[in-house]
């Protein structure tokens, strides 16, 4: 496995080993998608995500891609702190935006993950006095048992459907960062019988496209009990924040449910009927 950072002559790479075949065969299976459907929207996905990738170089995004021979197999892409300004404070730390390998035995349980991790710790501390990730209690995806277990600690937390953790790893005294209470508060109107709906969601990954559209579809169920407002955007989740109130996720009757974008639709239905 090598490890090679994101430049002008592999910028694509970036994004393949999100919408690899494992990926694509996976996710129709789970959601019961026609396999071409599903390449065909990552394929879209892909494009937007190297646009919102693009918006953010001159911020300082920056992004290391591991290869098997000449194939991408994982990445790691990650931040300046100050970037998300309005979501979480804090300064002189790296933040990481997302960490992925293939769904493959080929490649997953082999420490790239940890790796590529350290990799970018290397370069974090040249610059930074830390470096943090928002992770979650969940096994799918940025796990907080991952990253505990090569050094981060939990400074901060907030509740939602799923919980998220700001988990920390310091190089030297460095103030640690927190989440930032969102101004957003939902004040519904009587309207018995009826959820609203509102789906914040960015290019930031290519899987976001085609789970929106999939939630949407299995919500037309409900006809009009169902209030759907979505805001999609490229935009910084802290330019988001500042405008919406908040930056990515479902909300249900304002409470935040993260997951629904990837759930089931039985547990769609599930969550609107126990609303309704």
């Amino acid at each position: 496995m090598e490890i090679k950072n994101l430049n002008d002559k592999n910028f694509k790479d970036i994004v393949e080993p999100c919408i690899c075949k494992k990926w694509v065969e996976k996710f129709a299976k789970n959601h019961n998608v026609n396999i071409k459907r599903v390449r065909n929207e990552f394929s879209r996905g892909a494009k937007l995500r190297i646009n919102w990738i693009r918006e953010r170089l001159p911020l300082g995004y920056r992004a290391k891609i591991a290869y098997e021979g000449e194939r991408p197999i994982g990445f790691i892409d990650y931040l300046p702190i100050e970037t998300e300004k309005d979501y979480v404070s804090g300064h002189d730390i790296t933040l990481i935006n997302c960490i992925l390998i293939i769904p493959s035995r080929s490649y997953r349980f082999k420490g790239y993950g940890k790796l590529l991790l350290a990799d970018v710790e290397a370069d974090a501390k040249k610059v930074n006095k830390g470096i943090a990730v928002i992770a979650h209690n969940h096994p799918r995806w940025m796990s907080v048992s991952f990253f505990k277990k090569i050094g981060y600690k939990i400074v901060d937390e907030q509740n939602g459907e799923i919980k998220e953790m700001l988990m920390l790893k310091t190089f030297m005294r460095v103030e640690p960062p927190k989440f930032l209470k969102q101004k957003y508060e939902y004040h519904p109107k009587s309207m018995p019988g009826k959820v609203i709906v509102e789906i914040f969601w960015s290019s930031c990954c290519p899987h976001n496209l085609i789970s929106v559209e999939l939630l949407k579809k299995a919500l037309k169920v409900f006809g009009d009990k169902v209030i759907i407002k979505e805001v999609a955007t490229n935009d910084l989740v802290s330019d988001v924040i500042r405008k919406f109130g908040h930056g990515y996720g479902v909300y249900i009757n304002g409470k935040p449910n993260l997951w629904l974008l990837s759930a089931s639709k039985e547990a769609i239905y599930q969550e609107i009927e126990k609303n309704l």
